[in-house]
């Protein structure tokens, strides 16, 4: 659980989500991926538009993936388009993310502002995102901790430990 992600793994988990499409790959999205485990996921995740190589035309397979790739290939599973002209004034913004002009700089926006948005098309049928309202920000652990209040057990029963066999046979 401690462990980094590499590009690979987290190729194969959003091209997870699109393998009910039993799609055909002809070929691989990249060089560098021929023997690869997850080349089938990888190629249907490039084919399906979530992710990209590098300048190179590598993928790096197995280089640990970066905060903004991931939140990148999070949003485009999740069809999130955004679009830096169209991003509101009173958004949440990060030390670390303060470059306008890095490619990555609206996929960490859109990942971390709760919003309501209207969805556009571009002269090439490209979709992007107007923002319109920004939506409050939640404190998380007060809605775990009032999850966590009603959904407990008045009686839980008698806590048992592994080490007793016979418990769990």
């Amino acid at each position: 659980p401690d462990g980094n992600i590499t590009r690979a793994e987290f190729a194969a988990m959003a091209g997870r989500f699109f393998t009910d499409e039993d799609e055909e790959i002809e070929g691989d999205a990249f060089p560098d991926i021929a023997d690869h485990w997850a080349n089938y996921e990888i190629n249907l995740a490039y084919a399906k538009k979530i992710i990209e190589g590098y300048p190179d035309g590598t993928f790096k397979p197995d280089q640990e993936i970066t905060r903004a790739e991931a939140v990148t290939i999070v949003n485009r599973v999740l069809e999130r388009h955004p679009h830096k002209e169209h991003l509101l004034e009173h958004m949440i913004e990060w030390p670390d993310n303060m470059d306008k002009y890095a490619w990555y700089y609206e996929a960490i926006q859109e990942a971390t502002n709760s919003h309501i948005f209207n969805r556009l098309y571009d002269e090439e049928q490209q979709p992007y995102e107007i923002w319109t309202e920004l939506l409050p920000v939640r404190d998380w652990a007060a809605l775990e901790r009032m999850w966590s209040e009603a959904n407990s057990s008045k009686n839980p029963g008698e806590v048992v430990s592994s080490a007793d066999a016979s418990t769990f046979r």
